[in-house]
């Protein structure tokens, strides 16, 4: 009987030790921390290409500084090298004396209407491709720029759209020419468009963008990406204020150099030259109000930047935008109680464009919570705004909008003990 008295003893001991557990654990819920901040993400820069190597312009004359400029021709100093379709003896001296340049064959072939079609253009780039490699196999190629709908070669213009004689169709009809004639697909290691948005009406971004999208994605599902090698949205000066214009000039250079399909771009022109509406200098050659922002479009500073906070211990950043160009980067700086000074917590990154408020944050009860906000690209970041207001949570953060949940266990409610 004692043994089987000493087995119950013993088993109802054992039972105790998980209700002892949870009671000293519930007895230290009241130790535990919500959840803090997320961690800093920090922007992420691209060091592929430098900026204004990306964003170069065309010019008569070679420039590099702030904006470097391309030029039809050939030029030790720059990467791309313009050919007048048939190469030269100059050229293949140039080749073998600068070996990986880029090579571009020529300039809008599909201007040359009937006198010259996408089957012969097939034929002058293979012989040119020929030709340059055998002074330097390193060598890469691009057919030329094709241009976008306009006047040339289309009788019926405005009326019709002319889309079978120029842009995404005539690089269609060229790369199944040379396919025809060759057996193979051309060889090609970057194509070139020519967008300027003049059928579309000043500040139709969505209208301008979209065909440029379709530019970028038939150019990799043809083997290579995109140079957009002319660009200026030519037609919107003349229809709306120059601060508007800039606006979109600032948002047309940030979809280009966020797409990962687009290598560059080249805007026309540099200085005053044939039908340049916005040239980036003047007569003197000082930068114009659109040279100042083609050569740094990050000067923008959000306004009106202001904490808003939550009941639950939480709180976000919100402000009025400038510019609907770029994502914002808000930074979170915190007093802590007994403190009588801020220091920095987190960042947090709304990649946007357009964006107006950061995702709520969770915070410590007691916690006093001010924010700034600035502009950023894949290139670099803007001035900050001025510090917003101040606000104090009350309480730790908890619930579903912080995104994050506490550490508290699920029976810290359970009254056991």
């Amino acid at each position: 009987m004692r043994q089987k008295k000493l087995s119950q003893s013993k088993k109802f001991r054992f039972a105790m030790i998980p209700i002892v557990l949870l009671c000293l654990t519930a007895s230290g819920c009241a130790d535990e921390q919500p959840a803090g901040l997320k961690t800093s993400t920090p922007v992420v820069k691209s060091t592929s290409v430098p900026f204004n190597r990306f964003f170069t312009a065309w010019s008569r004359n070679y420039v590099s500084g702030a904006i470097q400029t391309q030029i039809f021709g050939l030029d030790a100093r720059q990467d791309r090298q313009f050919i007048d379709w048939y190469v030269t003896q100059e050229a293949m001296a140039f080749a073998r004396a600068n070996p990986g340049r880029l090579y571009v064959d020529g300039d809008e072939p599909d201007q040359y209407c009937a006198t010259w079609s996408a089957y012969d253009y097939a034929g002058v780039y293979h012989d040119f491709v020929a030709a340059i490699r055998s002074a330097d196999p390193t060598a890469r190629v691009s057919p030329a720029g094709f241009a976008e709908a306009n006047p040339h070669c289309c009788p019926g213009y405005p009326d019709i759209p002319c889309a079978e004689n120029h842009g995404i169709s005539y690089a269609d009809q060229f790369y199944n020419a040379y396919i025809q004639r060759y057996g193979v697909a051309p060889p090609v290691d970057e194509w070139q468009f020519h967008d300027f948005g003049v059928i579309y009406d000043a500040g139709d971004m969505t209208g301008w963008w979209g065909r440029v999208d379709k530019e970028a994605a038939w150019s990799v599902a043809h083997g290579a990406k995109m140079f957009l090698g002319g660009w200026g949205l030519h037609g919107w000066p003349a229809k709306e204020s120059p601060a508007a214009f800039q606006e979109h000039l600032k948002q047309a250079m940030g979809r280009l150099m966020n797409d990962p399909r687009i290598v560059g771009a080249a805007y026309w022109s540099y200085e005053p030259w044939v039908d340049a509406p916005r040239p980036l200098v003047d007569a003197s050659g000082s930068l114009t109000a659109e040279g100042n922002t083609y050569a740094n479009p990050l000067t923008d500073i959000p306004a009106d930047v202001r904490i808003v906070a939550s009941a639950n211990g939480t709180a976000k950043v919100q402000w009025t935008n400038t510019t609907a160009a770029w994502g914002g980067e808000a930074e979170f700086w915190v007093q802590t109680p007994g403190s009588s000074s801020f220091v920095y917590r987190s960042t947090e990154l709304v990649p946007g464009p357009g964006a107006t408020q950061t995702l709520s944050v969770a915070f410590n009860g007691g916690e006093t919570v001010k924010a700034r906000v600035r502009y950023y690209n894949v290139f670099g970041q803007a001035p900050w705004s001025s510090f917003s207001n101040t606000v104090a949570l009350t309480q730790a953060a908890s619930g579903p909008e912080t995104g994050v949940p506490g550490k508290r266990p699920l029976f810290c409610k359970l009254q056991l003990c």
